[in-house]
């Protein structure tokens, strides 16, 4: 039943966007221009790092790495998970938030995370919460953001696939799951996080291994 005030029946409050929506308004503050992070950053700080992390990971969902991007997008979101780790507010470094992205970029961007959020927040929804309500938990999820973010600004040569992918993926579903207090989210964030260190994990270790081959050959060993 609606509440009234002063004999009549008052309006509901206005529903919050979903952040899709939100997403998608940020080509309207930029009709055609480029756009620094730092606008970005004010443009969705009100919804948290997580809604600024997710925007941020967009990039290393493509099967091609986008150019200039990784290292520092993967710093950003490293540091993002670090001040949610440590419980801290929102802190980038300025020579991050100076940088440009033409609109062209940023609509490429924001039109694939708003059709990706738009399938996800299908399915997300406010469950198994006691995952993020036990002590630590939101600590433990941002640094292991920060540990995806690390992960995907490394310099790993083009032949192996799936390397931003999947840690992308992983500080997706993790931001997300702290947005929407989903604690299936979360689990399927520590999935695709453990993947992740597994597949870096053995990149390295074939890299080591190649590396002693070569060394092996050279030397005449």
């Amino acid at each position: 039943m609606r509440s009234q005030v002063h004999g009549r029946e008052a309006d509901p409050p206005p529903q919050a966007r979903r952040l899709s929506e939100e997403l998608e308004s940020l080509l309207e503050i930029a009709p055609g221009r480029p756009m620094k992070l730092r606008t970005i950053v004010e443009h969705l700080h009100f919804r948290g790092l997580p809604a600024l992390i997710v925007l941020l990971c967009v990039p290393f969902l493509f099967p091609v790495a986008i150019p200039g991007l990784s290292i520092p997008f993967g710093i950003a979101i490293a540091l993002c998970g670090l001040r949610l780790g440590l419980g801290h507010s929102f802190w980038m470094p300025d020579f991050i938030l100076r940088r440009e992205i033409s609109y062209d970029l940023l609509q490429k961007l924001v039109t694939t995370a708003a059709k990706f959020y738009r399938k996800v927040e299908k399915l997300v929804r406010p469950r198994m919460h006691f995952l993020q309500r036990w002590p630590g938990m939101i600590n433990l999820m941002g640094f292991m953001i920060m540990i995806g973010g690390i992960l995907l600004s490394l310099p790993i040569p083009p032949p192996f696939p799936l390397t931003n992918t999947i840690p992308g993926l992983a500080v997706i579903f993790m931001a997300l799951g702290i947005m929407e207090r989903d604690g299936v989210c979360t689990l399927v964030g520590y999935g695709f996080a453990i993947l992740g260190l597994c597949y870096v994990g053995l990149i390295f270790v074939l890299g080591v291994a190649g590396v002693q081959q070569l060394w092996t050959w050279l030397t005449g060993g």
